[in-house]
């Protein structure tokens, strides 16, 4: 009877070990909780279901300081912990609150009462999708993951219920996530179907071994990255993105802006490198890495000029910003194509990449929370989102008007703001790899030069045209995110030292090396 039992099987439960490193996670599922249940509590669901929801992002994000965790595998291989996804969950957890303090002082007051445990429940539900992507070790685990981010977006693309934009942004956001999911679904059943197994570590390691089925493994992989370019807003994946952000409310339109490019950037980045390292950084029989990089640096190459040359003719600020964060996942995508090494004294391209990306999204965080949030403000006192109405801003509010000054100069990459910083990191991680990458970094200046053009279009309408609209009466906790925002810039400027060291500590992925469970996740510098 024992032995029968025992072949059975028990079903797995985690323990504690399993637990521990994916603390900020659980907090979340409980604060989704907290929020379903609070209306029960209070007349005014949405300040409380507001106030829960920023404590529990908070508390969230407290965990990952006071719980350090291991690299390895957990759930029986379903998911990995290592640095990157570490200070991806908090960069992820610091924007989410700015969000919730965005809304709080902009958003709130036009927010049917009774409304915000639905929303707030949709936004942590995102978040909590979000924050696993960056640490999923298998296909399905993949699938549910994007999959438990993309739903809940697609109903806050439309959550403003009686705005026409609104719903047919969403609609829109569905039928191209609808399509674009399922090609990934078929790239991934072709990838299992070839190599028996969803690890993707055993994946990696089967790929780099077998030179069989390259056709097929061509077409899986080029179905992954629709799946995940369509969340990046990759080209030509990138439609829905500028009607969504002008359909959604700002706020929800700030969180898509990074929280939905940067954990699609993290997967990403994880399930190459996983390849690129089985095969030791170079190309082997059936698996082209130099192949795969060209297409990766292209389709970066290419997202960013059309993001930067289609926000030209942009009026409407949230259009303007959709484009330029086309554009900044172009630069990004454009670092993701470092597959190879191509110099024996080239460190390993994998912390090299994750670093890049890490600074790039930090600063990318402050730059665009700082805009979404100006707009916001500017939004609630005048209606419009249309940037001719940010004339004479000067003189209406002189503070907020520099501060969108800082974000514009930021955003195109400009000192003495850290856009440049980021920036010239990403260019100078690319012309060290020398060879085809120089071409990617003069891609990426000449769109720097583009950029000029609409990002000093609102500092021009700002400063240089005068207006007889009346001063603008600011919410002094938009004020407050502005000014954080724009003082942010400046010093992690100034601070670039200890911002790369701390990306650089925190730049390694954890790719299946047999120390399971053994290395302490906070990095030593």
């Amino acid at each position: 009877m024992i032995s029968a039992l025992a072949n059975i099987g028990l079903p797995f439960i985690p323990g504690f070990g399993d637990l521990q490193p994916f603390l900020a996670d659980l907090i979340l599922i409980a604060t989704i909780v907290a929020t379903l249940i609070a209306p029960f509590f209070s007349r005014r669901a949405n300040f409380l279901t507001g106030t829960i929801a920023l404590i529990g992002v908070l508390l969230a994000l407290l965990s990952l300081a006071v719980s350090p965790a291991t690299t390895g595998l957990y759930f029986r291989g379903l998911m990995v912990m290592d640095p990157f996804a570490v200070l991806w969950k908090a960069t992820l957890l610091t924007f989410v609150a700015g969000v919730i303090l965005m809304w709080i002082a902009t958003t709130s007051s036009t927010m049917h009462e009774g409304d915000g445990p639905e929303f707030f429940t949709l936004l942590l539900g995102a978040t909590l999708g979000m924050s696993l992507m960056a640490c999923t070790s298998n296909l399905l685990m993949l699938f549910m993951c994007v999959e438990l981010a993309s739903l809940p977006s697609y109903v806050l693309a439309g959550f403003r219920k009686t705005h026409r934009l609104g719903a047919e942004a969403s609609l829109k956001y569905v039928l191209f996530g609808a399509a674009t999911s399922s090609v990934m679904v078929y790239g991934l059943s072709l990838l299992y179907g070839l190599y028996g197994t969803l690890q993707i570590s055993d994946l990696a390691a089967a790929i780099a071994t077998s030179p069989s089925g390259s056709i097929m493994l061509a077409v899986a992989i080029f179905g992954l990255i629709v799946g995940l370019g369509f969340k990046i807003s990759a080209v030509p994946f990138h439609f829905w993105c500028p009607d969504v952000f002008e359909g959604a409310s700002i706020d929800v339109s700030a969180f898509l802006s990074v929280a939905s490019k940067g954990a699609a950037l993290a997967l990403l980045l994880r399930v190459l490198m996983l390849i690129a390292s089985a095969t030791g950084y170079h190309n082997v029989p059936g698996v082209s890495l130099t192949a795969i990089a060209i297409v990766i640096g292209i389709l970066g190459a290419v997202t960013a000029t059309v993001g930067n040359t289609a926000a030209f003719v942009q009026d409407n600020i949230k259009r303007l910003l959709a484009y330029s964060s086309i554009a900044h996942a172009g630069y990004m995508l454009c670092a993701l194509s470092l597959l190879i090494k191509v110099k024996a004294a080239t460190p390993d391209p994998a912390s090299t990449v994750a670093q890049a990306i890490l600074l790039y999204l930090i600063v990318y965080m402050f730059m665009n929370l700082g805009a979404f949030t100006v707009a916001a403000a500017i939004h609630r006192q005048t209606g419009s989102e249309n940037i001719n109405d940010y004339a004479g801003l000067k003189t209406r509010s002189p503070v907020l008007a520099f501060c969108m000054l800082c974000f514009m100069v930021s955003l195109v990459g400009l000192p003495p703001f850290a856009g440049f910083a980021a920036k010239l990191n990403v260019m100078y991680v690319l012309g060290s790899s020398g060879g085809w990458w120089w071409a990617l970094v003069a891609v990426i200046g000449l769109n720097t030069v583009f950029s000029l053009y609409y990002y000093f279009r609102v500092v021009k309408l700002m400063y240089f045209h005068d207006s007889s609209a009346p001063a603008l009466q600011i919410n002094p906790l938009a004020w407050l995110i502005s000014v954080t925002c724009a003082t942010a810039l400046i010093l992690m400027l100034i601070g670039y030292n200890p911002l790369t060291t701390l990306t650089q500590a925190y730049g390694h992925l954890y790719l299946g090396q047999p120390t399971v469970n053994a290395v302490s996740v906070v990095p030593q510098n």
